[in-house]
């Protein structure tokens, strides 16, 4: 499985929303489109990790990620979804369902909603894979043990709840871990975990699993470049590791304003 693992492209997308915001996270409805369609024509087939577990893998597979279960996933990727006949993984923060993204570093105080119960069950019906992205969206590094432990489990037991299916992935809040909380992760009872460019190993991990995050700012050739394996996706990591550096300030404006460790 780990070679298996390496070869599957997973991105990560945040917001489908027209809204500006001061980031790189909102991708506009009709670019996340054209994204499909070139992954359409491509031939890419969309699977989930659930897919990965059970060994049904199909030729030319592609993993496509939802992090932090904003509402524009239920009204704007959905839809583009269902057209190609594509699958995503959504990461959702159990805290904050139906709830505005209060917990974020948003320098405009723009308000973007997450998803609601309802919304959720919908997803999980429509074919979509629900994983957990903590209760409070903490850098889970930062937490105690018993904190920790909370983060991990109520969270994959709400869901579990909420969409009558077992709930196998986990993607670590900003991309933050360490051995340790990996240890923490497989124990809970998840199967696989996600981090983000900043946040990859070297090897292939289950529990280490890096992203390739989609942003507004990526034209067709660079989003291209993204999905496909070779010296162009080693660029645009590289592009990728130096941009992403701010999501690391998030944290540190949660401990000092918002008092969440």
């Amino acid at each position: 499985m780990p070679q298996l693992l390496n070869d599957i492209p997973i991105l990560s997308y945040h917001k489908i929303s027209s809204q500006l915001e001061f980031g790189l996270n909102t991708l506009p409805p009709d670019r996340f489109r054209q994204q499909m369609i070139y992954l359409k024509e491509q031939g890419f087939q969309t699977i989930t990790f659930r897919d990965i577990l059970d060994r049904n893998i199909p030729p030319h597979p592609l993993i496509i990620t939802f992090d932090d279960g904003y509402a524009s996933v239920y009204q704007q990727a959905l839809p583009v979804l269902q057209e190609f006949g594509f699958r995503a993984v959504i990461f959702i923060i159990t805290d904050y369902i139906g709830k505005t993204n209060t917990w974020d570093a948003n320098l405009l105080s723009i308000k973007f909603f997450h998803l609601d119960g309802s919304q959720v069950k919908a997803l999980a019906e429509a074919g979509m894979e629900i994983g957990s992205h903590g209760v409070s969206h903490r850098a889970l590094t930062y937490l105690p043990p018993e904190q920790l432990e909370n983060e991990l489990r109520c969270s994959r037991e709400k869901l579990a709840t909420l969409v009558s299916k077992e709930i196998i992935t986990f993607a670590y809040p900003f991309g933050i871990q360490n051995p340790a909380v990996q240890k923490a992760v497989q124990q809970t009872g998840y199967s696989f975990a996600c981090v983000n460019i900043r946040g990859a190993g070297r090897k292939a991990n289950r529990y280490c699993l890096p992203r390739i995050p989609v942003y507004r700012t990526d034209s067709r050739y660079s989003f291209k470049q993204k999905c496909h394996p070779g010296f162009g996706r080693q660029l645009e990591i590289t592009k990728l590791r130096l941009i992403s550096w701010p999501a690391c300030l998030t944290p540190i404006y949660q401990k000092f304003f918002k008092k969440l460790y």
